[in-house]
């Protein structure tokens, strides 16, 4: 008998480690597990990387939220610190320690020292725990009559003496020179440059000034009257010499701790001369003293608010322990718990937000550690038949996951911080505008967020080695034969369960008309300040691609059948591979299909609310400026005449013929071109009128335009009537007459194209009758709310001239690219045009942009967007060239029977082709019906009018056209991967090894 052939086989690391006592966890055996820790990572080197940097992006995504939310944070904290309450501008961590002698007293200088040591050294630096940058130190008096030098006659004016350090530094002397200190005769002042202008003030002069010698008069009992020589006594007269005139160098500068102009009225002399002069006649002469204290607050996080809060609070105490009645009258206490809320908030928003591109990465992760437990199957059940406990052999995994995500934790950190740094300049999805740049740095709340990420995906990237412990070499080669049959999820039939609940959702949704439904204790209708946005969408794009998934392969079935009457073989072997060997490519066409849909909804959705957020701000103010041009009265006055309300009796009773000349006077339209920035301008005017139609009486609006520069201006949608601006326009120029009126016009009055009808008209205060004649019809117009009842547009100049002259109206600007507001309210003022600014769009547009949910949610969009389609094609490439490895003897005894290395090529390039196209086909199709049935409800609620214009869901194409690209390329690149590999497979290794790799 011949014997038969032995194969000796090389033992991996694993199977020898599987040889030894594993019942230990002795120093021996934990040696041993990082031996093979090591050589298991290098030999899987590559797809050991995937799931690092599957690792990576999550621990990047999670860390990037509490930083941008941070970020943000201290941004919105810093502007509203930088404002005081009469809104000047103001230093972020400005503290201000102040003693009023109005309230508690006027004191003498020695009762500050305490307090002035605490403060002008280092001991508030200790007590707040921030750095002092700047300190500045005022002590004032009280307010004293100043006489000429003779002191005779009635007080020029009243005024207080006061010095602040380091005051000479920040102001210009404009004429004289800083006062000098002087043991005897006048005392040298410093006065505004405004107060002298004011009052002819000279530098040299002298004058007087008068005030109490002490708080107690010692020549008075209580009850008693002061004869005019005792009051006489108890003042002290200080004579003054004006020796300059300052004004602030910068007014805006930082050191200022009132505005200089407040200061017009304190003469400003040398602390000497306050202490050695002043406090020599009256030695309780402190009227005002304080403390202006600039600190650098940008190191401050939101889990330090609590320790700050307590530190102010305590410096408040002591200061009032040095010196009865001081108080801060400015800080960043209150603010800073709002910023503490605020930032908590939105870090919780933005988490909810993220959960589903957190879910799709984690599927990634989970997916490609599948594919490493995959191959190592074998050699798993090899050890467990060896005497392996799954402890030890998840505790191998264990260790395997816990070097990557040593790894990945830190260029996650690092990765997070970058990615915050682009959320806080994203202006919508996908798009960055570069702004100013944000302190950017890890807090406590990160790390933490970090670790907890790292600890689910551990538990998560162990789940596949859990499922495959289990199996000895006897059960996995059972297990191995039935490798076809479907997934767990379609047997339980879980996709189509899924669909139960997204149903449901959206029949709510339907009945409600919106997601706020959900709640989370914010403003209805807001989508960027609620975190259950995406949950209903989500789930229905997830139970969606698992259904797709199930139909997958009854396509592929029927593509193979149809496929059989066409010549070769590739593309009939590569669909019946497809339709038979579900499990195989599930996972990426899950992958494949969640991105591409979650992708396209989000996509459309950020479009949609863009588009939308530009509507409302320019259906509100027609153009990008809204002027209300009060032109000039002749009457004596330079406002509107009763434009809007109903004629007094008086005006009623007048005449028309009574109107000989305009009451109002304006410049031409065509003065406001003349402003740098104003591309196009054109008036409007909106007039409540009484209309008489069809037997009856009612009230509506008139709007009138100039229709040919209307067109210029205008921003107008094709839903907002049937015909185009253009042929709306014509229309009214067929008769000066004509207009055009609305639906709820229509229904109400019963008037017909070509009607004529009467209108009461009183912009002038007189009632005119006007006869119009109905030339159109439309739907909404630009400023003109429906709700506010019917509506007509017409032609200005004819109303005008039908009510005897022109009254007060607005103007519609539009802007050149760049325009600054403050820019074009100069160019009005040197015009000399009587205009008040009505709205601005493009601040509007700014600011909405810029609040922290919108921008952060787009942010977060785009970086997951990002993280998952990079995960997506490195998935799925490592699931090409593992299918390939796994199909070696496949490919290789195809080869051998006749197939060439072009038909192999093409086999596996239609198989690639197929799950990439069928994948992205799905993914768009879902997306796309996500974004039609669920965006509707999405509409931000801005105001009572919210719902005009109306909401107009609009599919990202162009976004869309982007991933098409990036997934083609992937497809290139799968297919040359492909091709590579087979021309360098050798056909007798894959013959002679009997079974797949």
């Amino acid at each position: 008998m011949a014997s038969t052939p032995t194969t000796r086989t090389k033992t991996s690391p694993s199977a020898s480690f599987g040889r030894r006592s594993l019942g230990l966890w002795s120093p021996g055996i934990i040696l041993g597990l990082l031996r093979v820790v090591g050589q298991r990572l290098w030999s899987h080197l590559a797809l050991m990387l995937a799931i690092a940097a599957g690792f990576t992006v999550a621990i990047a995504l999670v860390v990037s939220i509490p930083v941008y939310a941070e970020a943000v944070g201290y941004r919105i904290l810093r502007d509203e610190l930088s404002k005081d309450e009469s809104g000047a501008k103001r230093p972020p961590f400005a503290f201000m320690y102040r003693y009023l002698g109005s309230q508690t007293g006027v004191i003498g200088l020695q009762d500050l020292t305490a307090l002035d040591a605490y403060m002008m050294q280092d001991g508030i630096e200790r007590q707040l725990r921030l750095p002092i940058q700047q300190r500045v130190k005022y002590v004032a008096s009280d307010k004293m009559p100043m006489y000429l030098p003779s002191g005779t006659g009635d007080p020029l004016l009243w005024v207080g003496m006061a010095f602040a350090s380091d005051f000479e530094s920040h102001i210009d002397v404009v004429d004289g020179v800083l006062p000098q200190v002087s043991a005897d005769g006048p005392v040298e002042v410093l006065i505004a440059e405004e107060l002298a202008s004011r009052l002819g003030l000279q530098v040299g002069e002298e004058y007087l000034l008068l005030g109490p010698r002490s708080l107690e008069n010692p020549l008075a009992t209580p009850g008693q009257d002061v004869s005019q020589s005792a009051r006489e006594q108890a003042e002290m007269s200080v004579p003054i010499r004006i020796a300059g005139v300052w004004r602030a160098k910068d007014s805006e500068d930082n050191y200022w701790f009132y505005q200089p102009e407040t200061l017009n009225e304190t003469l400003f002399i040398p602390e000497q001369s306050f202490t050695e002069r002043l406090t020599a006649n009256n030695p309780k002469s402190v009227y005002v003293a304080l403390w202006y204290l600039l600190a650098d607050g940008s190191g401050i996080r939101s889990s330090d608010v609590g320790a700050t809060g307590a530190r102010i609070s305590r410096s408040i105490t002591e200061a009032g322990t040095m010196l009865a009645g001081a108080r801060l009258d400015i800080s960043p206490a209150q603010a800073l718990g709002r910023h503490q809320e605020q930032v908590q908030r939105l870090t919780l928003i933005l988490t909810v937000f993220s959960i589903p591109v957190l879910g799709l990465i984690a599927y990634f992760i989970i997916l490609v550690a599948g594919l490493v437990v995959q191959r190592q199957s074998n050699e798993i059940s090899v050890l467990r038949s060896r005497g392996a406990s799954r402890a030890q052999v998840l505790g191998i995994y264990l260790l395997e996951w816990l070097l990557l995500g040593a790894l990945a934790l830190g260029l996650g950190v690092a990765l997070g911080q970058m990615a915050a740094f682009l959320m806080t300049w994203t202006r919508s999805f996908l798009a960055v505008e570069v702004r100013e740049q944000l302190p950017i740095s890890m807090t406590p709340d990160a790390w933490q967020r970090a670790w907890q990420m790292l600890a689910l995906l551990l538990v998560a990237s162990l789940l596949p080695a859990f499922t495959a412990a289990r199996y000895t070499i006897v059960s996995f080669k059972s297990e191995r034969a039935r490798a076809t049959r479907k997934p767990f999820w379609q047997r339980t039939y879980l996709d189509l369960l899924l669909l139960v609940p997204v149903i449901y959702g959206y029949t709510q949704l339907s009945q409600r008309g919106t997601i706020a439904f959900l709640g989370f204790g914010v403003a209805a209708g807001d989508p960027f300040g609620n975190p259950l946005l995406l949950l209903a969408p989500s789930l229905f794009i997830f139970a969606l691609a698992l259904v797709s998934a199930r139909i997958f392969p009854l396509l592929m079935s029927l593509l193979a059948w149809l496929a059989n009457r066409m010549p070769g073989v590739s593309t009939v072997t590569a669909m019946r591979y497809l339709a038979r060997t579900a499990s195989a490519y599930t996972g990426p066409v899950l992958l494949l299909v969640l991105t591409l849909s979650l992708a396209t909804f989000t996509a459309s959705m950020a479009r949609t609310l863009d588009n939308h957020l530009y509507d409302q701000l320019y259906y509100e103010h027609g153009g990008d400026m809204r002027l209300y041009d009060l032109g000039w009265s002749t009457e004596g006055s330079s406002g509107p005449a009763g434009g809007f309300g109903q004629p007094t009796a008086d005006s009623a009773a007048e005449s028309p013929d009574q109107l000989d000349e305009a009451r109002f006077v304006f410049l031409p339209v065509t003065d406001y071109l003349l402003v740098p920035g104003v591309t196009a301008a054109t008036r409007v005017s909106t007039s409540e009128i009484d209309v008489s139609a069809g037997g009856r009486s009612f009230q509506a609006r008139f709007v009138g335009v100039d229709r040919v520069d209307l067109l210029n201006v205008a921003r107008w949608r094709e839903d907002y009537s049937r015909e185009s601006l253009g042929a709306l326009m014509n229309r009214l120029a067929e008769d000066p007459s004509s207009v055009l009126i609305s639906g709820a016009f229509a229904s109400q009055s019963g008037l017909r194209y070509g009607d004529r009808f009467t209108v009461r008209m009183n912009d002038l205060d007189v009632t005119r009758e006007v006869q119009f004649t109905v030339a159109g019809y439309l739907s909404l117009f630009p400023t003109v709310y429906p709700a506010e009842g019917p509506f007509m547009i017409g032609n200005l100049d004819y109303a005008f001239e039908q009510q005897g002259g022109q009254y007060p109206y607005d103007v519609w600007l539009r802007l050149a690219p760049g325009a600054e507001q403050r820019e074009i309210g100069v160019g009005l003022a040197e015009l000399g045009l009587k205009t008040f600014e009505r709205g601005f769009a493009p601040t509007e547009l700014v600011a909405e942009r810029e609040r922290p949910e919108r921008q952060g949610f787009y942010g977060l969009l785009s970086v997951g967007f990002i993280a998952s389609a990079f995960l997506t094609v490195l998935g799925f490439l490592f699931y090409s060239v593992l299918s390939f490895q796994r199909r070696f003897v496949e490919l290789g005894m195809l080869r051998a029977i006749g197939l060439s290395t072009r038909q192999l090529g093409t086999l596996l390039a239609w198989e690639q082709a197929l799950i990439i196209g069928a994948g992205m086909l799905a993914g768009t199709v879902i997306g796309i019906a996500a974004s039609r049935m669920f965006i509707p409800f999405l509409q931000v609620r801005r105001g009572q009018n919210s719902q005009i214009p109306p909401f107009l869901v609009e599919i990202a194409w162009e976004q869309i056209g982007i991933i098409y690209v990036t997934f083609g390329a992937m497809l290139v690149l799968a297919v040359i991967v492909m091709v590579v590999l087979l021309r360098r497979m050798k056909l007798f290794q894959a013959v002679k090894l009997g079974e797949a790799i």
